[in-house]
């Protein structure tokens, strides 16, 4: 079967930010800087309560008076929990953006031709076609959102495929997802 479909910049983006999601080393350095940033909260936490609290001794005793800096930390460190996981992802999306920004590829043609024991992806950017075989085989992971599929064939490249192709009747589009999952069916597909 073979699909014609256009890449735009906001799927590439949408790829990006769903490889944030997935990808191992993002994954990681999530991690370190959800550890880095909550620590740098929580001890502006206490930083903050420690100059702003009354340092009179009428008001508390001097072991509240010590232990109340950290409590504050602590609230103030729960309470950014969500933004903090969330500043990574927004964080790389502004970074592709701006190093992207002047970038004049999109939208581009992709053709898809799927076969029974691969898929040949031609890409067409500026008069200049780059085609790559992809056995199923070697497709690792598969993600979506509400627009596109997916299909990891390497850490960091995946094929995108539009959930619903305007070039495709209903039934085409239904037969091409069948065939997707047909195929992604018979090997461990890591949906994380």
């Amino acid at each position: 079967m073979g699909v014609e479909y256009q890449i735009s910049f906001e799927d590439f983006m949408a790829l990006q930010k769903d490889y944030v999601k997935r990808g191992k080393i993002h994954r990681i350095k999530a991690n370190i800087l959800f550890v880095l940033l909550t620590a740098m909260v929580f001890l502006s936490g206490i930083i903050v309560s420690i100059l702003v609290l009354p340092q009179s001794a009428y008001l508390m005793s001097f072991t509240s008076y010590q232990l109340l800096p950290i409590f504050i930390g602590i609230i103030l460190a729960a309470l950014m929990i969500r933004p903090v996981k969330k500043f990574y992802a927004f964080a790389i999306g502004l970074q592709l953006k701006f190093m992207l920004r002047n970038d004049k590829r999109w939208p581009h043609d992709v053709i898809l031709h799927i076969h029974e024991t691969f898929i040949d992806l031609t890409v067409i950017r500026e008069k200049m076609n780059t085609t790559t075989q992809i056995a199923w085989e070697s497709i690792k992971m598969m993600g979506e959102d509400g627009k596109n599929l997916y299909l990891y064939y390497e850490e960091a490249e995946a094929i995108i495929v539009p959930k619903s192709n305007p070039a495709l009747n209903e039934s085409e589009n239904r037969i091409l997802h069948d065939l997707i999952n047909q195929h992604l069916n018979r090997h461990v597909v890591n949906e994380k």
